[in-house]
């Protein structure tokens, strides 16, 4: 597949399945900022006027975490004092309700997925990088008030043409608000324009043409979790890559370091990007898998899509040689159970909107391109 069109999308803060992932994630950041050290599992799901949370755990929280998942949706943009109904949080909470010890290494079989490109100095595919840069737009418009009007809950969508596997145009453009105050028509297209579209892209490899398509859309009902319902991990590509490459089957937000499909798409992403900065690719997809109990991946497979300097097998042997893959030393190589603690209690929850990945603005260790030397 080298001439085609790919789409991707990116959704604001206030989207109910973000919710969830923020919530879920709050919730990781807080045990593990506690020094707990062992599985936890969380995940949330809202509906009108209600959140379902449910944690698995085998500590006690030192937190209350309903108190946690109100102070999350307050600070997405639903205010408790702005005249709606209170919501409802259903808690449930079991300790020692997790899988039983396994022998060292995976508790799950996965594959994990990893990639990295030049498109964008972030070495992220363009479509879902320019939607993430998007939204975060949309939710800055929003919360400075230049566009007080917008809801939290928006979201931005694009069609890009790829020629030879390279970004070449955007085809189309779509914004989304969910806001019965928002204007209309011209007004609409002219105010988004100018306060999320012109600023996104004016520093942006690749822009909007005179004959991309761009549809500006205002729903004439309020969105958020009043209106929609959200679910934790529901958006797996929003958080990847957009779907440019394969990704994992689950999600990666509510997991502590413990679980393998977390930890393993944080190390295929860095050996992808670690593969492109040593110049060994302008494209590289990264696949670990692993089978439960095993401490190191079966496959450390590399595809470079015809852009490798060095056969792929060559560059997937360079890869194991240089990188540990094995569960344990994954999280220890990036600090993964100390980084909310590291940070201010709060780290996981920051990953839960605008990507997992290319977020050199967080500065995660798996965005770190140090081993680019060995590689090389």
């Amino acid at each position: 597949m080298r001439d085609f069109v790919m789409t991707s999308d990116s959704v604001t803060r206030g989207h109910p399945d973000k919710l969830c992932d923020q919530i879920s994630d709050a919730v990781i950041d807080a045990y593990l900022a506690a020094g707990v050290r062992s599985p936890v599992s969380v995940e949330c799901a809202i509906a009108t006027g209600v959140v379902f949370l449910s944690i698995r755990a085998r500590v006690e929280a030192s937190f209350d975490p309903a108190a946690l998942a109100r102070r999350v949706i307050e600070e997405a943009g639903y205010p408790a004092d702005a005249g709606r109904e209170p919501l409802t949080i259903m808690l449930d909470l079991a300790r020692d309700a997790l899988e039983p010890d396994l022998p060292p290494g995976a508790t799950h079989m996965t594959t994990a997925f990893g990639h990295a490109c030049r498109h964008t100095a972030a070495d992220m595919a363009f479509p879902i990088w320019a939607a993430h840069r998007l939204t975060r737009a949309l939710d800055a418009a929003r919360s400075e008030e230049r566009l007080p009007w917008l809801h939290p809950d928006a979201q931005a969508q694009l069609a890009v043409a790829f020629r030879d596997r390279r970004p070449s145009r955007i085809a189309a453009l779509a914004l989304t608000t969910a806001s019965p105050s928002a204007p209309t028509g011209d007004k609409l297209r002219e105010a988004l324009t100018r306060e999320v579209i012109d600023p996104v892209f004016a520093q942006s490899p690749l822009g909007p043409d005179s004959a991309t398509r761009l549809v500006c859309v205002a729903l004439p009902k309020e969105g958020g979790p009043g209106a929609h319902s959200g679910l934790t991990g529901r958006k797996l590509a929003d958080d990847s890559y957009g779907g440019l490459v394969r990704q994992s089957a689950t999600a990666m937000s509510g997991k502590s370091p413990a679980r393998i499909d977390r930890t393993a798409s944080y190390a295929a992403r860095h050996a992808a990007r670690s593969v492109v900065a040593a110049g060994l690719a302008s494209e590289c997809e990264v696949q670990l898998s692993y089978v439960i109990g095993d401490e190191r991946p079966v496959t450390v497979e590399v595809d470079t899509f015809g852009t490798g300097r060095i056969d792929d097998a060559k560059i997937s042997g360079r890869l194991a040689e240089t990188l540990d893959f094995r569960v344990a030393a994954i999280a220890e190589r990036f600090s993964l159970w100390d980084l909310p603690a590291l940070r201010d209690g709060r780290f996981y929850r920051d990953l839960a909107t605008y990507g997992h990945m290319g977020r050199d603005d967080l500065s995660p260790p798996w965005e770190d391109t140090d081993v680019a030397g060995r590689l090389a």
